[in-house]
């Protein structure tokens, strides 16, 4: 069985709204650098990696 995939005119506003306002984000040079978004990323579990121990 096939599903439909069409999404209605409600979802696709859904999906407009955030996009029109992230490129106003960006028109209006609210941006964050990719340099710091990967040192951020890269941070994400360095809390993690302190608390776990290793099996002995």
């Amino acid at each position: 069985m096939v599903k439909d995939r069409r999404i209605s005119a409600e979802q696709e506003e859904e999906l407009r709204c955030p996009t029109l306002e992230a490129l106003a984000d960006v028109d209006a040079g609210r941006v964050i650098d990719h340099q710091t978004v990967e040192t951020w990323v890269d941070n994400l579990d360095s809390h993690l990696k302190n608390e776990v121990s290793e099996p002995e």
